[in-house]
């Protein structure tokens, strides 16, 4: 998997976190998955929500006026509504595909999120 770039609207405190993500997708996708987690996590904190319930929390901020597509593409990542309630419980099935979703979903949370 190739290392992707660091999103543009990503809050500098969360940089490191992303950079340490890529750094080790390759060597162990389910851990970089686990960090994308916790990243993803931080944005929504940072929206005013609590960031324990992927689902719930992206629903509400699609309620608030994001854009749908990111209900949509939390579905693709294949990130189940139960698993969205636990942090610590990740189902990765596809290895580095799995992890490439993620990337995919916290660059677009990054750019579409106000």
């Amino acid at each position: 998997m190739d290392i992707e770039p660091i999103p543009e609207g990503l809050p500098p405190k969360l940089i490191p976190l992303y950079e340490e993500a890529m750094m080790i997708v390759e060597a162990s996708p389910a851990s970089s998955c686990a960090l994308l987690r916790m990243l993803l996590q931080m944005l929504i904190q940072e929206r005013g929500l609590r960031g324990r319930d992927l689902h719930k929390d992206i629903n509400t901020l699609v309620d608030r006026g994001a854009p749908v597509g990111l209900l949509r593409a939390l579905d693709a990542i294949g990130l189940a509504e139960e698993e969205s309630r636990q942090p610590g419980q990740l189902n990765l099935i596809n290895g580095h595909k799995d992890a490439q979703n993620m990337v995919m979903f916290v660059n677009l949370f990054v750019n579409q999120m106000p």
